[in-house]
């Protein structure tokens, strides 16, 4: 049976999500989004790069599953067992099943990545600017027990539907809300304003070395949000800022507001399965021709180069197309800030044997022990930049990158965000900058 839900930027109606006779996703932009877009009285006028906009000659065109599916699928977690515990929970009142998407969309779409919701059609639009902060604080008995909950309850979720939230990725999160020391849960159409993460099970300490990584590159100056371990009662975790999120201020009061964004699937039309260049995904040479749709392509190339070259120095082999994204502005968009680094050398003695490869080849090598002159060279060809551009971006990054993880080494001894872990990814990062 067909099902319809309005899907919302920043609080307002632009289209309508639907299934198709076999149950596929399908969206319509809607006729007054269409005449605001052609009108310039929208701020982010597409969903996404893969969704433009239509003409009004073609107001009532259905993007088809093979078409949207990228996009919507994209909101969601990639992990199944996550999305099978999920169905779980929401199936209180309703039977949802882990593999029906637009159930689990219109369950958990209130507060997606970027400024995108799902609402029931019919209801009232909440516009950003004039709504009022819900959220409810919690003492930290309250939160440790959320968090320990976590692997049963992913994303915090609600089965009374009070909390409704989505996340892509595959490790345990949940998004909240960071009210000066406090922790609270938002509530209604309030955005939150940090993602709290857990260690990937099976991985103890790593989210103090994904922090570490995060601290490294904002050490030399790449962009990327702040994050902080923290404590309550037992339970470790750590709070990482949203980037999608900023703020504003109106008739002098300041309110967090969201900011659309995609990530690299979602913008070159990729499920989230095949978020992995092995599994048939995106390669870098597609990614870099996606940003010729920036509003600076110069600028987020280059940055995106850095992002390339710091993602291997830091020796972290996940970093997949889903790892990287952009964000909405007026007219267009550009490359976000970098999130979810780690470095895979920690974790060696977890494993009998730890094969690193890279998640896209650099010159058609994914092997980061192999890599030579001559891949990077290639790699140069592939994304249509001067070769000597790259290895003197590598060099400098190397020198850089070197003096940065030990300088935060150093600095973490003691607090609360050090582990053992992270001398072996020390030792990691800085036999890989003293190569070049």
């Amino acid at each position: 049976m067909a099902q319809e839900a309005s899907v919302r930027l920043h609080g307002i109606e632009i289209g309508t999500l639907g299934t198709d006779d076999k149950g596929g996703l399908r969206f319509r932009y809607s006729p007054d989004h269409i005449h605001r877009s052609a009108t310039a009285q929208t701020v982010t006028p597409q969903l996404s790069l893969r969704l433009p906009v239509p003409t009004q000659a073609v107001e009532n065109h259905w993007f088809d599953d093979a078409e949207c599916g990228p996009f919507f699928a994209g909101l969601l977690p990639d992990n199944k067992l996550t999305r099978r515990k999920l169905a779980l929970v929401l199936s209180k009142d309703h039977d949802i099943a882990a593999d029906d998407e637009f159930a689990m969309l219109f369950a958990l779409g209130k507060d997606c990545a970027g400024a995108v919701s799902i609402a029931p059609v019919g209801t009232a639009e909440t516009p950003e600017d004039t709504t009022h902060p819900e959220y409810r604080i919690l003492d930290e008995a309250e939160l440790a027990r959320h968090i320990r909950d976590l692997p049963a309850r992913p994303l915090f979720v609600d089965a009374q539907g009070e909390v409704r939230i989505s996340l892509a990725g595959v490790h345990d999160k949940a998004v909240v809300i960071r009210t000066g020391e406090k922790i609270a849960l938002p509530h209604g159409n309030t955005p939150s304003s940090h993602i709290l993460k857990t260690d990937i099970q099976g991985l103890p300490e790593s989210i103090r070395v994904e922090h570490y990584c995060l601290e490294i590159a904002r050490e030399i100056g790449l962009p990327c949000p702040r994050s902080h371990i923290l404590q309550a009662e037992d339970q470790i975790f750590m709070l990482v800022a949203r980037y999608d999120r900023t703020l504003r201020e109106r008739s002098g009061q300041r309110y967090l507001t969201r900011l659309h964004q995609e990530d690299f699937c979602q913008a070159l039309g990729y499920f989230p399965h095949q978020k992995y260049e092995r599994d048939g995904g995106p390669n870098w040479k597609k990614m870099f021709a996606a940003l010729d749709f920036s509003l600076d392509p110069a600028r987020d190339k280059l940055l995106l180069l850095r992002y390339a070259i710091f993602q291997y120095l830091v020796g972290n082999p996940d970093a997949h197309a889903k790892n990287y994204s952009l964000i909405w502005q007026a007219g267009g968009v550009r490359l976000a800030p970098l999130y979810d680094l780690n470095n895979a050398a920690a974790f060696r003695n977890f494993y009998k044997e730890q094969r690193i490869l890279l998640a896209m080849s650099i010159g058609g090598e994914r092997n980061p022990k192999l890599l030579g002159r001559e891949h990077w060279e290639s790699f140069a060809s592939d994304i249509n930049i001067s070769p000597k551009l790259v290895i003197d971006e590598l060099a400098t990054l190397s020198k850089l990158t070197e003096k940065a993880a030990t300088k935060l080494r150093q600095a973490t001894r003691g607090t609360i965000a050090d582990t053992s872990l992270l001398d072996l990814a020390l030792e990691d990062i800085k036999s890989r900058c003293q190569n070049h």
